[in-house]
């Protein structure tokens, strides 16, 4: 069998904003064994080709640099893949085959920004509380484990630190465990007490919900037709989940900002969408606790002078769940930090 290969069209490309390219490519083939149709997209669909094309769907499209088909097949187009092989039979032509190549690819191009879409919610949640305008600790972070990874200095939330911005004790505990009327106990977190005889109640808190789309490249078949991942991999995506955020993160300060989950969905073939999921909220996560009253005389609760005799917890603590930190940055590109940045 003997082949001549010519190019009828050169790339066609077509580009959109997210980041899709779609390449089209014809060529025109000569053959003396003049196959049937299928017979040349078997060919064509295989490691071998027909007339110095391979055009395996979901593979690089690969090219001889001879036109008689001769030589190596050597990747074209970068990273587009195969999507769509046509055949079509030259009805004027004896032994001419016209074969239509259909190629896609996602990313920037040189000069465009990397894509990203950005949806935000901002919404009342009902949250227990003891305590209005609590005083919110800030955050101390160290390093932790592993790398990349901070670890929130627990004694800014218990008040055990000389650094904690959390009231100190007040008032007295007598010999018999009994408190002064003005008691507080060491790490209550202030503000005013709105529990009902030491029940909480549900206070409206303004939280936002963040959902950053990007496009990542998933598994896909490198040029030796071998399946490949780039650095994306799912220990990557796990990396930060349930932790805060130890750097500022879309204009919120550090700790606010809770890492809930990462979702990939399908684009195209090896292309998809990958869909962050963050909930900033004012409190940090962390829970308002009541003092525990066992092991007390007496003085558990107070007056503390409201005129309708309803008692209230004295002391009122935080218990700060997400003590782990990770900065949150680290999960895009400069480009895609840059789309968050202007939130």
């Amino acid at each position: 069998m003997a082949t001549t290969r010519y190019i009828l069209k050169g790339a066609q490309a077509q580009a959109e904003h997210w980041g899709s390219r779609v390449n089209r490519v014809e060529y025109l083939v000569e053959d003396t064994a003049k196959p049937d149709a299928n017979s040349i997209q078997d060919d064509l669909c295989s490691t071998t080709g027909y007339g110095g094309i391979s055009a395996i769907p979901g593979h690089a499209l690969k090219l001889t640099v001879a036109p008689d088909g001769s030589g190596t097949l050597f990747p074209a187009y970068g990273d587009a893949r195969v999507r769509t092989v046509n055949v079509q039979l030259e009805p004027t032509g004896v032994g001419q085959a016209r074969i239509t190549i259909g190629l896609t690819q996602y990313g920037a191009f040189t000069d465009q920004t990397d894509p990203v879409r950005i949806t935000t919610s901002v919404q009342l949640r009902p949250t227990q509380a003891y305590r209005s305008d609590p005083i919110i600790p800030t955050d101390s972070w160290t390093s932790g484990s592993p790398t990349g990874y901070y670890d929130a200095d627990v004694t800014l939330w218990d008040g055990s630190s000389a650094s904690s911005t959390l009231n100190s004790s007040a008032g007295s505990v007598d010999a018999n465990g009994a408190e002064s009327s003005d008691y507080r106990p060491e790490g209550d977190i202030g503000g005013d007490p709105i529990d009902w005889n030491g029940n909480p109640i549900a206070l409206g808190l303004a939280v936002t919900r963040i959902e950053v789309e990007v496009l990542r490249w998933g598994p896909y078949i490198d040029t030796s037709g071998s399946y490949a991942l780039d650095d994306d991999t799912l220990a990557t995506q796990l990396g930060g989940v349930g932790a805060r955020n130890q750097a500022e993160f879309c204009g919120f300060a550090q700790g606010e900002v809770l890492y809930e989950g990462v979702q990939r969905s399908p684009l195209d073939a090896e292309w998809y969408v990958a869909r962050y999921t963050f909930l900033q909220h004012p409190w940090k996560h962390a829970i308002q606790v009541p003092r525990p009253t066992f092991g007390t005389s007496i003085g558990a609760m107070s007056y503390e002078g409201d005129p309708r005799s309803i008692r209230h917890y004295r002391g009122v603590y935080w218990q700060q769940p997400y003590l782990r930190g990770y900065d949150f940055n680290d999960l895009f590109s400069t480009d895609e930090q840059a789309a968050l940045d202007v939130l």
